[in-house]
């Protein structure tokens, strides 16, 4: 006498297939759901790609107007200063720091020169605790040029940031 269906194998077997791709779907239709706010998608590729454009442009302007700068950091104290292309007149300097991995400790000044023509200002106290890769962004108070460029903070010796239209 032979078994009935719900006693053999092959049955069960060829149902649990389908089964187990139920469990994977909700399992993944969980992970989505959860982390669902991803940042990285950008609804408008074609304004995005034109923004990167004009921020090239700005870059190009810079080293049109041969800018660098030198970059010194002394704890929590920040000086910079023009090494080449300083205009006549000075006026205040935009610095975002963007750092690499920890986008809640981005940050930005507002640096005005002193009388040596040096812009100096104090850095966040966690900009110490968290060692790692910045990314500096120099803008002047109109817009009309842009210096951007990775350092390790916090910095031991003077760096030079010069206008560089990689990593824009």
């Amino acid at each position: 006498m032979e078994k009935p269906w719900y006693k053999q194998f092959w049955p069960w077997f060829l149902m649990c297939i389908p089964f187990s791709v139920v469990i994977a779907m909700v399992i993944t239709l969980s992970v989505a759901s959860s982390y669902g706010d991803n940042p990285m998608v950008v609804d408008d590729y074609y304004k995005k790609g034109r923004g990167i454009n004009a921020q090239v442009e700005k870059v190009q302007e810079a080293q049109r107007r041969g800018i660098t700068f030198s970059f010194q950091q002394d704890g929590q104290k920040l000086a910079l200063a023009y090494q080449t292309g300083a205009p006549a007149e000075l006026t205040a300097l935009n610095i975002r720091f963007y750092h690499t991995t920890l986008a809640d400790k981005d940050f930005s000044l507002v640096l005005t020169a002193d009388a040596q023509g040096v812009f100096r200002g104090e850095l966040p106290a966690d900009v110490i605790e968290h060692k790692g890769k910045w990314t500096v962004t120099i803008t002047p108070f109109d817009g009309s040029w842009r210096l951007s460029q990775q350092l390790q903070l916090p910095a031991y010796r003077e760096l030079v940031l010069e206008p560089l239209t990689y990593g824009v």
